[in-house]
């Protein structure tokens, strides 16, 4: 189920929410939450709501295991096996079998690997809880159904904020429940669904037109302005969904982690990593790059480096099973690696041309996620960075006046900015109070005409 759709906003979160304030005791709540984030997978992803329930009760199992018997090294690595099949097999599957029967291996069949949804986010909370039991940086839980919730938790289920167990453990068992923080919740629910709808969802059918079309020639101009719409789009899209998640978690009593600070304003790829996506940065900080920089540390900055290229080898598997991803990942690690050598020493002193290159470094490699093959981003990075052809189409073939508006929009929300002091007290900031409240009205407004009248369309990141 989608946040952004009739459904979920007037049908399923309305009845959530009575359900869940009718009850008075919290283990009420949670038992209600469980059942209810269940549902809202079954939703989704049908059957494999049993895979989900099977993830949580084994990752529940192996802590058990790793805490209370001898053999912990031993019963975190089948753990972590285990969980990482149960990715492979959902995801990769496929993906390895081709390359496979491309490289000359005879005999295997060829199956096509159907993504099951969320699997990779549910996993790797499987996988954080047990390394943190292992490390000692959380107590072993002893009631199966707090580790089980905390992993099928529908408002991070699918796509995050990546949670981990430490930080809602206690508001598992008790949390408080406020109108201040309620109406921040609708606050927060609300701007995400305006950055999904009247931003993501617009800039989408613009971005699909210029990059999907084979059968147009597009001048470099328009290429690039076009990876630049996506770098819009895919941060309103993935923190909208953010920004609803959170929201939804405020309305039932949890502080969720946010995920994004400004990225498109960072100076180096080694600050973007922690301003994207910033659970998923610092969970692979934690459990991949870390030991393995631990492991090769007598290698000195080689170390970190291969470290690093390793870490974003993974971390671009992560986000799927194609070569896009992969080489996607590889260059980040080599960017990262040659930051931490000595690029970052020299960036620091030039801010502003720091800036252009972070943009230019990400939103090149945006390419390769947007694109279908390595053979589309090839032909994509052609135009990019090749002469126009006579004939070529140019802005004004693609660009309406909506378009440029939205877009320019998107580029302006992207910049922090905050209000002079004034404005937020005494008469003034009463004012903006009011203006604030109707701006949020009209947002949603805008939001739900635009849900109802347009097709459907998934978040981004639900495939990953």
């Amino acid at each position: 189920m989608v946040y952004s759709t009739v459904v979920f906003i007037f049908a399923f979160l309305p009845l959530i929410l009575a359900g869940y304030y009718l009850l008075p005791k919290v283990w009420a709540k949670n038992l209600f939450l469980f059942f209810i984030s269940l549902l809202f997978y079954f939703w989704g992803g049908g059957k494999f709501v049993i895979l989900l329930l099977f993830v949580g009760f084994a990752s529940w199992f192996f802590s058990l295991l790793i805490a209370k018997t001898r053999f912990k090294r031993l019963f975190l690595i089948i753990s972590i096996l285990a969980f990482v099949s149960i990715l492979v097999y959902n995801k990769y599957l496929g993906f390895i079998i081709d390359n496979l029967i491309y490289v000359g291996v005879s005999g295997l069949p060829s199956i096509k690997t159907l993504t099951t949804l969320g699997v990779s986010f549910f996993t790797f909370q499987a996988i954080s809880y047990n390394i943190d039991v292992y490390r000692k940086n959380n107590r072993f839980e002893r009631n199966p159904a707090y580790v089980m919730l905390y992993i099928a938790m529908f408002p991070q289920l699918i796509s995050g904020p990546r949670v981990r167990y430490p930080q809602l453990e206690q508001q598992l068992k008790k949390r408080n429940f406020n109108f201040l923080q309620f109406a921040e919740g609708i606050r927060r629910f609300i701007i995400g669904l305006g950055k999904k709808v009247l931003i993501a969802n617009q800039l989408s059918y613009l971005v699909a037109r210029i990059i999907d079309d084979d059968l147009i020639v597009i001048s470099p101009l328009v290429a690039w302005v076009g990876m630049i719409t996506f770098a819009i789009q895919i941060y309103f899209d993935f923190s909208g969904y953010t920004d609803m998640a959170i929201g939804i978690g405020k309305m039932i009593g949890f502080d969720l982690p946010e995920n994004f600070n400004f990225p498109y304003i960072s100076r180096s790829i080694t600050e973007s990593w922690r301003r994207w996506h910033m659970t998923l940065a610092t969970w692979i900080k934690d459990y991949i790059f870390s030991p393995l920089a631990m492991r090769l540390r007598y290698w000195g900055k080689a170390g970190v480096f291969i470290s690093l290229v390793v870490t974003f080898i993974i971390c671009g598997l992560w986000h799927g099973p194609t070569w896009n991803f992969i080489v996607w990942g590889t260059i980040q690690g080599l960017f990262l690696g040659i930051e931490n050598l000595f690029l970052l020493r020299f960036l620091k002193r030039i801010s502003w041309l720091a800036l252009f290159y972070a943009l230019f470094v990400n939103i090149s490699g945006m390419v390769l996620f947007r694109t279908l093959d390595i053979n589309h981003a090839l032909r994509l990075y052609s135009t990019m960075f090749s002469p126009a052809i006579n004939g070529a189409l140019g802005l004004n073939a693609f660009f309406t006046t909506e378009h440029s508006i939205i877009l320019f929009v998107g580029i302006f929300f992207s910049i922090p900015f905050s209000l002079p002091a004034k404005f937020k007290t005494g008469k003034t900031g009463e004012i903006v109070k009011v203006i604030s409240a109707i701006l949020l009205m009209v947002i949603f407004l805008l939001s739900v005409m635009k849900i109802v009248t347009e097709t459907y369309n998934p978040f981004i990141y639900f495939k990953f």
